[in-house]
């Protein structure tokens, strides 16, 4: 990857889990929502985001509305340790409940809305 490109989700996920780094992590994702989908995916993430901020390790999850476009939503979610968000990801999240695993991915998919990394950063200095 180079310096000056943000990294794919891809990249992103591979980072997490071969990272040393065992402090706070945090995430800012784009998703871009196509009109005909977009109280559709705001009803499904105001039901989806109590189940994450219970999850172990959570510090802070939300989605935001883009100030110029209102169809960019953010997502901004900070964990204890990239190895608490790989378990967030991993198909054991939320087990037992209708977002077990890549559920909440698979929704978003329907509505052809997936995650934009941003950036994913160290949390404190």
């Amino acid at each position: 990857m180079s310096e000056n490109t943000k990294p794919t989700f891809e990249e992103t996920y591979e980072w997490l889990q071969t990272t040393d780094y065992n402090k706070g992590i945090g995430v800012t994702a784009l998703f871009r929502v196509k009109e005909e989908h977009l109280e559709n995916f705001i009803a499904l993430l105001e039901d989806y985001i109590p189940y994450v901020l219970k999850e172990e390790g959570c510090i802070d999850y939300g989605f935001h509305r883009d100030w110029r476009n209102s169809n960019d939503i953010w997502l901004t979610e900070k964990w204890v340790s990239p190895k608490i968000l790989v378990e967030h990801l991993g198909p054991n999240a939320r087990k037992g409940t209708k977002y077990e695993g890549s559920a909440p991915l698979d929704k978003f998919a329907k509505m052809e809305v997936f995650p934009d990394p941003a950036a994913i950063y160290k949390i404190g200095l």
